[in-house]
Formats: structure tokens, C-alpha cells, sequence
């Protein structure tokens, strides 16, 4: 069997670092949101980013299975145990952590956070629960990997080139009809998975062009990078300034679209400098960490100095008044959070995520099996 996998695109773990500082600046500092949302823009990029390396590596077993090289069955065996590898273990162990520091964070929803559908849960409550607000996008992400092997897999493939952009017009169509001016810009419909599929689209349309010829296809490949960024950053101001909700993340998808496919092929001069650099693309790789935790390093902080009252936790606490300036404790929280990050990926989801080398046909050797194995972004 030959090898097919999407090759290792070293600039994308710069951008994932970008994405996952903008949702902590979100978060940390919420007043820098009345410049940008930033959250928005962090999360939306994820999207398209999953999108087109999801779509990207189900369309290689996609590849397989018609050229009966590969059954459905283990076609679907190969991408879930390789998903549950890289997601599962941070996420449980974190949610297990936490109920056993303070169960009261969960204000006795911690089934719905083991269900993996916490969006679910925020959408119903119409509130967002604190810290752990940011698992919405966790959720949706699970929810994404469950429903798009069996549309890739199941529709002929011809149909597919159609399928995905009618996903992109049926997402924005849904939000069109539940639009009002009257809404804040980001509501609680938005943590619902129809919502996302706009941004998963995009990426995956970007994913399908090397395997499709059609002519719409060479043409929007062929939109120069600066024209169609350029072009999706000023309708993505022009939709925020005029509270056009409904709209935002098909034009930030569009913007992160032509960065995704720039990357490709590798930035040039001072972007290519800046995406090359070793920090970056260091925090781009322990990225799930950092977004998984970062939430929780402010609560953390506050228990270490003995500020926390509401969710305390049974620690010895540092009662030193400098370390509760804005400025001093944002610097350690950042490094906290880098450190915490740092562990996690090497002491957990590294060597799991190893064991991904070994999930390849049934009764194959494990050498060979990797002829199957997608690529380092799965």
C-alpha cells in the first residue's frame, strides 16, 4: 500500500499559537473585546483549521476505500481511535481533576461535561459557567469528528465538491433566519453545532481542491493570497461594525481560509520569519494544553494567593500583596499556564499520541500499518 497522508505543514503550529492566544486575551482581559473579539476570532479560526485537516485526512481513507484498499469498517476504526488518543485523555483528566478538587465548580452538571456535550448544557442554561465557558468549542469539536466520517465516507464522492459549501450556505442560512439586531453579537445560539459548520466547511472546501477539478474550484484557488485576505478582513470589520452577526464567521473563515492555504505553501520574509520562529510553533504544538487549561489559571492563581472565596482549593496559599497587580499576576499565570502545558504534553499527550503509529489495518505490522496513517496534524 502506498502512502497517503497530508504532509506536516510546520507554520500551521504558529497560527495555532496566535489562535489560542487570542481566547486567552479573551478571557484573561475581557475589556480588550470592545477592540476585537478577540474569542471570536481565535475559535473560528480552530474551525476552519480542524476543517481542512480533518477533511483533509478522511478524504486520503476516503481515497482507500475506493480503491478497496481499506474497509469502511476499519476506515472508521483508524480515525476514532486516533481522535480519542489525541482528545480524550487531556479533556477526562482534567474534568476528573477538577471534580476531585472542587466539585462545586460543576454545579452538578458534571454529565454533561462527560457526555463531551457542554455546549449542550450552556445552550439550555442560556449562561455561560464561568471557567469552564470555553469547553462549548471542545464539545462542537467532538460533535464535528462524530457527524463528518460518515457524510465523507457515505456520499459518493462526486457530490462532495457540492456537499461542502451547501454545508457553509446551510450554516449561514440557519443563523440568517434566527438573526435580529436586538441580539448581543455573540448569542447563545452560536454554541450549537450548525452554527460552526460555516467555519468546518471552509476548511474542508480548501481541503477538497487538490483532489477536484472543477472549474469553480481553480478559480477560487486561483484568488491571490493578499487580494482574497484583504479582501475577507475588510468585509469581516465592515460585518462587525454594522452588527451583521449572522455573517462574521463566513468572512473571518474566509480570511483564515487564504492564510490556511498561504501556509501551504510557506509565508516568505518577516511572516515567514515570524511563523518559523522556534517559540511559536512550540506553543502552536502544546496548543490543546494551553487552550484546555488556560481558563483555569486565573481561579488558580487567586487560590495560590487566598483570594479565591467561592471555589477554594485545599492549598497552602501565598499571602504576598505585589503578586496581585494586574500586570505581575497576567505574566505568572501565562507562565503557569506554559509550564502546566508543558507537562501535560509530555508526561500525557505525547506518549499517547505516539501509540497513534501503532492504529493502522487490522492484522497489518506496525511498520506497515503507518502506510495508512494520515499525517502529524490528525
Amino acid at each position: 500500500m502506498s502512502t497517503k497522508h497530508l504532509r506536516f505543514i510546520p507554520q500551521l503550529d504558529s497560527f495555532r499559537c496566535f489562535a489560542v492566544m487570542f481566547v486567552l486575551m479573551s478571557h484573561w482581559v475581557p475589556r480588550s473585546n470592545s477592540f476585537l473579539p478577540n474569542g471570536c476570532l481565535g475559535v473560528t479560526f480552530f474551525f476552519v483549521l480542524s476543517g481542512y485537516l480533518i477533511t483533509s485526512n478522511l478524504i486520503y481513507l476516503k481515497k482507500s476505500i475506493d480503491e478497496q484498499q481499506l474497509s469502511m469498517g476499519n476506515a472508521f476504526r483508524i480515525f476514532y481511535i486516533r481522535r480519542t488518543l489525541r482528545i480524550f485523555p487531556l479533556y477526562f483528566m482534567v474534568i476528573f481533576l477538577l471534580y476531585a478538587g472542587n466539585r462545586n465548580i460543576f454545579e452538578g452538571n458534571v454529565a454533561w461535561y462527560l457526555g463531551y456535550v457542554p455546549n449542550f448544557l450552556f445552550f439550555k442554561q442560556k449562561a455561560w459557567p464561568g471557567m469552564l465557558s470555553h469547553f462549548w468549542s471542545l464539545g462542537v469539536e467532538e460533535q464535528f469528528y462524530l457527524v463528518w466520517p460518515l457524510l465523507i465516507f457515505v456520499i459518493r464522492w462526486k457530490w462532495l465538491k457540492y456537499v461542502f459549501p451547501g454545508i457553509v450556505l446551510l450554516s449561514v442560512g440557519v443563523k440568517l433566519c434566527m438573526f435580529s439586531f436586538s441580539h448581543p453579537f455573540f448569542t447563545m445560539n452560536d454554541v450549537l453545532p450548525i452554527y460552526t459548520f460555516d467555519a468546518f466547511g471552509m476548511g474542508a472546501v480548501l481541503a477538497i481542491i487538490p483532489f477536484e477539478g472543477a472549474k469553480w474550484l481553480k478559480k477560487l484557488d486561483a484568488i491571490p493570497f493578499n487580494a482574497g485576505f484583504f479582501i475577507s478582513v475588510t468585509l469581516s470589520v465592515l460585518v462587525y461594525k454594522l452588527k451583521l452577526s449572522f455573517l462574521f464567521s463566513l468572512t473571518v473563515s474566509s480570511a483564515s481560509y487564504f492564510l490556511i492555504r498561504q501556509a501551504r505553501t510557506g509565508f516568505k520574509g518577516l511572516a515567514g520569519a515570524v511563523l518559523n520562529n522556534g517559540i511559536f510553533r512550540y506553543l502552536g504544538k502544546i496548543s490543546y494544553g494551553l487552550y484546555v487549561y488556560h481558563n483555569f489559571m486565573p481561579w488558580l492563581w487567586r487560590c495560590l494567593t487566598g483570594r479565591e472565596t467561592a471555589n477554594p482549593l485545599p492549598i497552602p496559599s501565598i499571602h504576598y500583596s505585589p503578586l496581585n497587580g494586574p500586570y505581575v499576576s497576567f505574566v505568572i499565570q501565562l507562565g503557569l499556564l506554559v509550564i502546566i502545558a508543558s507537562i501535560s504534553w509530555f508526561l500525557v499527550e505525547k506518549p499517547l499520541n505516539d501509540l497513534k503509529r501503532w492504529v493502522g489495518n487490522k492484522g497489518m505490522e506496525p511498520a506497515k500499518a503507518t502506510s495508512i496513517i494520515l499525517s502529524k496534524h490528525d
